[in-house]
Parts: structure tokens; sequence; C-alpha cells
């Protein structure tokens, strides 16, 4: 077996939403030097559609983003994020901290806190923060982290070691319609989203004041694509095949018809195959319930 020695080292392949426009062109017959304005703005158009159809098509691993709610005593509806598609995995935090404050690089300056204080070693989370972003170093209202990142002015929870998270079970609007009394306080154990263009999520019980926050994982709308500045689409190095395919497909429907049937069978091919690998490694395991069997 051969042993390449002259390659590139490097994985920096990310071409932007340009590069990929005149390769899904060239793939349905049309030549960059052919191309003008009109066949750019309907590919910017094709590039959102089609990353929205995916948004629709399953849980896309890498806009997983763990986002954090600050709890407060009798209030039981919270917003979501602006960019949410949908909650995951959610979890009731108690103990820990939650306080306002920005990040800029590798610096986290603090405003004004609501409970308890940021301290090192705190793992921090809120919307737009990178998951495991941790507090390394600092005091008072300045604070180094460990991932650099741009966050504006928001809310942010601080888990500690002495933390824990209490897992809650999603219920349809149905079930929660069926609670005789949604404003019982205690600790929450389910809760409901409200799908709405700006959607919001629903706890119950209603907190009791003793939780310090909601977190979950959610599904996010992935970034819009554009052409500005070289701009590069959001998506793991697996994807571009099907991006760039899926994206001849929707602009051979306007350039070039006669071309649909040929690119398609690619594009779906395309999609399999990446979102074969868009998935966790972890076992599974299904455990029969038999006590039915037994007196």
């Amino acid at each position: 077996m051969s042993n390449a020695t002259n390659v590139s080292g490097t994985y920096s392949f990310d071409p932007s939403l340009g590069e990929m426009t005149i390769y899904a062109y060239n793939l349905i017959g049309i030549r960059g030097t052919a191309l003008v304005q009109e066949h750019m703005e309907a590919a910017r158009m094709a590039a959102n559609m089609l990353l929205g159809r995916w948004s629709s098509q399953g849980v896309n691993l890498w806009m997983v983003t763990l986002q954090s709610i600050p709890l407060v005593q009798g209030q039981s509806t919270y917003n979501v994020p602006n960019n949410n598609i949908t909650m995951l995995d959610t979890y009731v935090v108690t103990g820990g901290a939650t306080f306002t404050g920005s990040i800029s690089g590798t610096t986290l300056t603090v405003t004004s806190t609501t409970v308890g204080s940021p301290a090192i070693g705190m793992a921090i989370s809120g919307n737009a923060i990178i998951n495991g972003t941790q507090i390394l170093s600092g005091s008072s209202t300045t604070w180094t982290v460990n991932n650099s990142q741009t966050v504006a002015s928001d809310l942010i929870v601080g888990e500690t070691a002495q933390s824990t998270n209490r897992l809650i079970l999603p219920v349809s609007r149905t079930q929660y319609a069926s609670y005789p009394n949604k404003e019982q306080q205690g600790f929450p154990t389910t809760y409901w989203q409200d799908r709405l263009i700006n959607g919001n999520v629903t706890l119950w019980p209603v907190p009791d004041g003793t939780q310090t926050a909601l977190s979950f994982y959610q599904v996010s709308q992935i970034d819009d694509a554009g052409f500005t500045n070289g701009m590069q689409v959001k998506m793991p190095y697996y994807f571009y095949e099907a991006f760039v395919y899926g994206l001849a497909q929707r602009l051979a429907l306007v350039w070039a018809p006669e071309r649909v049937a040929m690119v398609k069978p690619l594009a779906d091919e395309a999609y399999q195959i990446a979102a074969m690998q868009n998935i966790e490694n972890a076992p599974t395991y299904i455990s029969p319930m038999i006590s039915g069997y037994f007196r």
C-alpha cells in the first residue's frame, strides 16, 4: 500500500456561496462567463429556499445549540430565540447563576447579576454562546472564556459542579389544555412549545422560585446565505456536495428545464449520503416490558 507524502496537510476548503453557485451553474450547462445579475439573484433565493428545506427535513447536528432561559417564580411562559426551529432535550437547572453580559473575543463583560455570580470554572450558556464555553479567569465584571466569539448583551446562565439538571418532557397543546390548574407552582416536569413565528415555551407546574434556569438543545435555523464579501454557507464539509447539487436542481428549473431530470437523482443521492453521516454515533437500547406476564 502506498503512503502518500505529497499532500496539503490542510483542512480549510470552505468555498463561498459565489464559488458554489458558479459550479452549480456549470453542472446545468451554464458557464461562468455567461452569468449576469439575474442569475445571481435567482441563486441567492434558491440557496435560501434549499436551506429552509433542510431545516424541515431533520435535525441538522451542526445547528444544534444549547440555550438557557432564566426562570422567574410564578412565570409559566418564556420566549424562545427567533432562530428556533424546535426544542430537543430540555432540562431545569437548579443552582448556578444568571446574569446579563456580553462577549467580545474571549472577554466576558458582566453588567448585572440576577442570581448568584460568575465564577472561575463555570460553564455558561445562552443565546448565540458557543456550546462548551467556560469561564477560565477574571473577577468582578471582567472575565476570560475559553472560546473566542461575539455575543451581544443578553441573559446568560452559568452552571457549576454543584448545579443539578433535571430532564423534563414535552406535552402537546391538547395535553397542556387538559391540566386543570395551569397556575400551580412547583418543580416543572413538562413543557409545551407553542411553535409560532415568534414562539414560546410554557412550563407546568409553574416555577416556584427554587429553580435557576430552563436549558434546552434547540435546532436552529441555518444562517442566511448571501454573496456579500465572499460569504460562505454554514454547513459541514460533508454537506457541500449535497448543497451544490440541490442548488443546481433548483436553478435548472429556471434556466435549464431539460437538465432537471439529470440533476435531481444526483441531488437526492448526495443529500441521502450526507444525511447518513449527520447522526450521533450512540447505541440504542430497546427493553420490552414483561411485568404484565407475571403475578
